[in-house]
């Protein structure tokens, strides 16, 4: 029996029991007598609405998907295989596990039974069609769930590193040549969010308010769950998680609201290693010569005869971090970073070993008030995995941190790394690639200097995070903590926590000049209301300007074609500078503001730092929330950028069918089975607080959203429209009163991933008509949830 085994059958032994109350939209509202009943019911309703998913990322860390699933497509089951086993997140999970806090093993061990629970007393016939095949059903056990938490740490850190694990191998080696990796999926969004917290000051009622408005995937691993747990007298929290992942991340208590915005500090650093001349396992390390550790897996591999057939592999690792190879093709043909007789690439993670998140969330969920929260942070110091944290309370106080694990670099690291940015284009790229420093390896310089106060060695401590506490508000937008809130800028922090002084993206200007600009103070309706605005901040700066030019531009010449920019100027003179379902310009308006973002997938600023030449007045520090600013007037002898721009945008929608002046919610949708449904929202680069777009990968095994052919791929355009599965995801409103919170949500792509659940699209329909619904929080609105749907649920 191994671990896994073990530690399975040790849950059996526990008896647990929670009931679960399924009210309208199916939000699931568990309640046990202990926390361990808490944890069970959670797991088993979080079985019932992604139940595949859960599957699939147990099988993921375990690295076993080429077993259950073949080799996969240019074998990419097996080059994840070999890339988890060599992470050691299931072998490492096994080993700290018992070194966790009692409260949190018993959280890990009563999820984990709860969802195996569900799968063994429900007809297979009645599972979701993507797992319905018994051979796949795998036990989860709590090490499983921990692994899983581990991998969701390192979601936006080193995890995008994993396919170049794998392949990683000494130049020349013997065996069976490895699969290269693939490139980033296109459009693959980076994760991010709005996130505002309302003081006292600032709001009708003189309490707290928080706005979540989380931009994240729509469907596979990082798809958020809703849940509400009641344990009396111990806890009693609403809000969401990820697939595999006990407790609440974002959400709120009677007491305390916080929301989660991805930072822009980074998590892991590069290290180039300087390679022994004649063996490139060996590296040079403060003039001495060190080994290059060598690990050696065996996966199984399901062939197409059915049977199970061994596949071995050896990897690497240094006293950092695994192995890297890197191709030049995946820095922009910049550098080349595969494993050669001179170098070789390796890294170190601060999130790898981060076994004090669940303990922190936990902590989290239990705060009397906002001191409680922020006691919590100070415990567990710096373990949220990726993110800020933005919180309110009943009190009416406003709080901000950059609440991540940061690598603490010296002064001189520092230098030599800017040094190597002006100077290498390579270490550019691969700063550009991802936000990651590449430092040099065969140096103790370089290494993560240790302070006694923090919480692991090589860390910041969490006292220089940036931090503010307000009574009017603090936002985050996924720019730096400068401008936490502008009348008050955070300046002076150490330079890994982000950018001071520099251009926000035009998302963050918009939720500042939302929050400066309110007239009154703030009620839940006009926090509702400013969330669905729509109104796009690039419209208000370029719009009026452009229809002007165009009018006295009637036609340019584009690639030896004459177009007549009429129409265009027509459907853009009429257009509201909002991207709602009626709308009408707003996608003309997109694909011209892609003429002046060069590149898909890239961070959402790329229109305000890649370039400027659209901008008429440059970046002032002294006025950040109003600059850059206007439209870049016309070059006096030579086309104009902006109708040139403006009549490849009319091409390229015509070319897609689509008319000029089409309604967004015409062309913009999510398809849920059969139906198309409208969306509204728009893009980084539109400067909107709702984000609509689509995402290239969900990191699961489980079918995508289906699109067209992509005819432009900074902005999805496909022969079918824009097909949306990422963007605002959990809308959430909430006001912390005296009398408890009042709170609306709308979970925009639905509680349930089964598309034979009646909750696969319902809210994805309300979210369509900018529709809320109450979260229903205090016992007596549940019971009185004319749709309530109540049952028992136990292991005994």
């Amino acid at each position: 029996m191994d671990t896994r085994e073990k530690l399975s059958a040790a849950a059996d032994e526990i008896s647990y029991s929670a009931t679960i109350r399924r009210t309208r939209y199916g939000v699931p509202h568990i309640t046990a007598q202990d926390l361990a009943g808490a944890w069970f019911g959670q797991g088993y309703a979080m079985a019932e609405d992604r139940l595949c998913v859960l599957l699939d990322q147990v099988i993921k860390v375990r690295g076993e998907r080429a077993r259950y699933f073949g080799p996969g497509e240019y074998e990419a089951n097996v080059e994840s295989d070999f890339a988890y086993r060599h992470l050691r997140l299931l072998a490492d999970a096994e080993k700290r596990l018992p070194g966790l806090p009692n409260e949190i093993q018993s959280m890990l061990t009563a999820h984990a039974a709860g969802i195996n629970r569900y799968l063994a007393v429900t007809d297979t016939a009645k599972l979701p069609a993507a797992c319905r095949d018994p051979r796949q059903h795998v036990t989860v056990s709590a090490a499983d769930l921990l692994a899983i938490a581990t991998d969701f740490s390192i979601f936006l850190s080193s995890r995008f590193l994993t396919p170049f694990i794998s392949n990683a191998q000494p130049p020349q080696a013997a065996g069976t040549p490895v699969t290269a990796p693939a490139a980033p999926a296109a459009n693959a969004e980076r994760p991010g969010s709005n996130g505002w917290a309302i003081g006292a000051d600032m709001t009708e009622s003189g309490h707290g308010m928080l706005l979540a408005q989380p931009h994240f995937p729509w469907e596979g691993a990082l798809q958020a769950w809703e849940s509400h747990v009641t344990v009396p007298g111990q806890l009693d929290v609403y809000g969401i998680t990820v697939p595999g992942v006990p407790n609440t991340l974002v959400g709120f208590n009677a007491a305390v609201a916080w929301t989660l915005t991805v930072t822009t500090s980074p998590k892991a650093t590069l290290y180039q290693l300087n390679l022994l001349p004649g063996d490139a396992t060996r590296y040079y390390y403060d003039g001495q010569v060190r080994a290059l550790e060598p690990a050696e897996y065996t996966i199984e591999l399901l062939s197409k005869a059915g049977t199970l057939e061994p596949k071995t592999r050896k990897l690497w690792r240094s006293h950092y971090g695994p192995i890297l190879s890197i191709p030049a093709a995946l820095t922009g043909g910049m550098a080349d970073y595969a494993w050669n007789a001179q170098h070789v690439l390796t890294y170190r993670d601060a999130n790898i070993d981060n076994d004090s998140m669940l303990a922190q969330f936990f902590d989290m969920t239990k705060a009397a008030n906002m001191d409680g929260l922020i006691d919590a942070h100070r415990r567990w110091a710096g373990s949220v995995p990726f993110s800020n944290t933005v919180a309110a309370s009943v009190e009416g106080k406003a709080w901000y941190a950059d609440s991540s694990p940061v690598p603490h670099l010296s002064p001189a690291t520092l230098q030599a790394w800017r040094q190597a940015r002006l100077s290498d284009p390579g270490v550019a790229a691969l700063f550009a690639f991802h936000g990651i420093y590449l430092l040099d390896g065969s140096t103790s310089r370089d290494e993560w200097v240790n302070d006694p106060a923090a919480r692991k060695p090589g860390l910041v401590p969490f006292e220089r995070a940036p931090q503010l506490a307000r009574r009017d508000f603090v936002f985050n937008a996924n720019d730096s903590h400068w401008l936490t809130n502008p009348k008050q800028p955070l300046e002076g922090f150490y330079p890994l926590y982000g950018d001071e002084h520099q251009p926000p993206s035009l998302r963050t200007r918009m939720n500042a000049r939302t929050l400066t600009g309110q007239t009154g103070k703030f009620t839940l309706q006009a926090v509702k209301d400013a969330a669905l605005s729509n109104q796009a901040l690039a419209g208000q700066l370029f719009r009026s300007a452009l229809v002007e030019r165009c009018r006295k531009t009637k036609a340019v010449k584009v690639d030896g074609k004459t177009i007549d920019l009429a129409e265009a100027c027509r459907v853009l003179a009429n257009w509201d500078e909002r991207f709602d379902p009626d709308s009408r310009g707003a996608v003309l308006f997109r694909e011209f503001l892609s003429g002046f973002r060069p590149e898909a997938g890239g961070h959402e600023d790329t229109l305000m730092t890649a370039n400027r030449q659209i901008f008429a007045q440059a970046f002032d520090p002294a006025e950040p929330l109003a600059t850059p600013s206007g439209l870049a007037p016309a070059p006096k002898s030579a086309p104009d950028p902006a109708l040139l721009a403006l009549a490849r945008a009319a091409q390229r929608l015509k070319q897609a069918g689509i008319e000029l002046d089409a309604r967004l919610g015409d062309v913009q949708f999510s398809p849920k089975n059969a139906v198309k449904i409208p969306i509204h929202g728009g893009q980084g680069q539109e400067g909107i607080l709702n984000m609509a777009a689509y995402s290239g990968s969900n990191d699961s095994l489980l079918p995508a959203t289906p699109r067209g052919k992509v005819l432009n791929p900074a902005t999805g355009l496909t022969d079918q429209g824009y097909v949306v599965n990422y963007g605002t995801s959990f809308l959430l409103a909430v006001e912390l009163t005296a009398q408890g919170p009042s709170a609306q949500a709308v979970m925009a792509f639905s509680q349930s991933a089964d598309p034979e659940s009646p909750h696969y699209a319902d809210q994805t329909t309300l979210f369509s008509s900018k529709g809320w619904r109450p979260c229903l929080f205090r016992n007596a609105e549940i019971e009185a949830d004319p749709a309530l749907r109540r049952y028992q649920v136990g292991n005994r």
